[in-house]
């Protein structure tokens, strides 16, 4: 009988193991670190289920006994969030608890330290750190200067830390769920998603600019970026896409959508996408199921594309291809 509640990204299992050994290895190997300390170790047991997109790596780690681990300096920005029981990102002087009151933010370019009580499950996400760099260039229109200045804790209760948990929850949800690898689009879109959502959740030093109001531009670029995104809609749409076709920041971008349509560009995407859908389930190719249109058109969930489907044209998918067959 399948478990009802796997683990994260339990596809992607890179070790289970009970010897301590091929724990150290790996973690030296793979993971940036120069040492590794058991603690109360017992019966020992420990798993990591891990991947990477293209700028963006994720991790779900567990261990039975305590563990501390030295890590050396790595360009990635770590955000560690605990699924169960209690963990520590110690960088210099600073320590940061990793528990259900907070997730951790550990900076690039620093070497730190990883403490684990026995039975601490969490989740990791690595970001590139030039790939946050570009990120947040386009969304605030300006080339940020020196580190970013990322505080070391992100509280849990704030809404949009929740909103980034329940994203990163869905992105390993449905990578967990596919039987095939996902479009290179998909995985594209849902990693720009995720470092959006980090970089408006996580407290640093550009952080006010990301909701300061933005020079709105002439209204004529929202229907040029409208016939941008419908002869692109097979492809990725990230925002650095669409704010170098735009030729203006992101901030500036979605307030003119907003202003003029009310809807950013990332749900007309998402309504181009739908059309697209509909005219294929209408074509009457035997081959062209439901699943096949949610997938040729970048929806990553049947079921969410079938809700989107009957919200925007008032029936289900299953329904339109009935009555062509009929």
């Amino acid at each position: 009988m399948a478990d009802p509640h796997p683990e994260p990204l339990h596809r992607f299992q890179a070790l289970c193991t009970s010897d301590s050994e091929q724990l150290r290895e790996l973690a030296m190997r793979w993971l940036g670190a120069v040492r590794i300390e058991l603690r109360n170790a017992g019966p020992f047991k420990a798993r990591l289920n891990a991947l990477n997109l293209e700028t963006t790596g994720l991790a779900f780690g567990a261990t039975s006994c305590d563990l501390v681990a030295d890590q050396y300096p790595m360009d990635v920005v770590r955000l560690q969030i605990a699924l169960r029981g209690r963990g520590l990102s110690c960088v210099g002087s600073q320590v940061t608890d990793i528990d259900e009151r907070q997730f951790a933010v550990t900076p690039a370019g620093v070497p730190w330290q990883m403490v684990s009580q026995g039975g601490h499950e969490r989740m990791t996400l690595r970001f590139n750190q030039a790939a946050l760099t570009r990120k947040l260039t386009a969304i605030i229109g300006m080339q940020p200067k020196g580190d970013h200045g990322f505080e070391h804790a992100i509280p849990a209760h704030d809404p949009q830390a929740r909103s980034l948990l329940r994203l990163i929850t869905f992105v390993a949800q449905q990578l967990n769920d596919s039987t095939v690898a996902l479009p290179r689009a998909v995985c594209r879109e849902l990693e720009d998603a995720i470092q959006v959502a980090f970089l408006s959740a996580s407290r640093h030093k550009y952080r006010e600019l990301l909701d300061a109001p933005a020079p709105l531009p002439e209204f004529s670029l929202v229907r040029r970026m409208e016939d941008f995104i419908e002869a692109s809609w097979r492809e990725a749409i990230t925002i650095e896409r669409l704010v170098v076709e735009a030729g203006v920041s992101a901030r500036s971008l979605f307030r003119a959508f907003e202003r003029v349509r009310g809807y950013s560009p990332i749900a007309f995407a998402k309504s181009v996408r739908l059309r697209r859908a509909r005219e294929l389930l209408l074509s009457g190719d035997p081959a062209m199921t439901v699943a096949a249109a949610a997938a040729t058109c970048n929806f990553v969930n049947p079921g969410h594309f079938a809700r989107y489907y009957r919200e925007t044209f008032g029936e289900l998918p299953s329904m339109t291809v009935q009555r062509v067959g009929q």
